[in-house]
């Protein structure tokens, strides 16, 4: 599991940079829809699971 911050970029660079020509089918207008975001997720710490315990890491940056 990890933990952290989510950012919703709706500049053009962003949409651009991740857009491929399928995407049409989903965003009809194009890189330009006002539907059509991108999500960038920035974590700082997790956890998992190992022989029977918890473990919490961070994350450094």
């Amino acid at each position: 599991m990890l933990i952290g911050n989510m950012e919703v970029l709706e500049d053009n660079r962003s949409k651009e940079m991740i857009w491929r020509e399928g995407d049409t089918m989903y965003y009809p207008k194009g890189v330009t829809d006002p539907d059509y975001c991108v999500l960038r997720f920035t974590a700082f710490k997790g956890r998992y699971y190992s022989h029977f315990k918890s473990e919490t890491f961070f994350i450094e940056t």
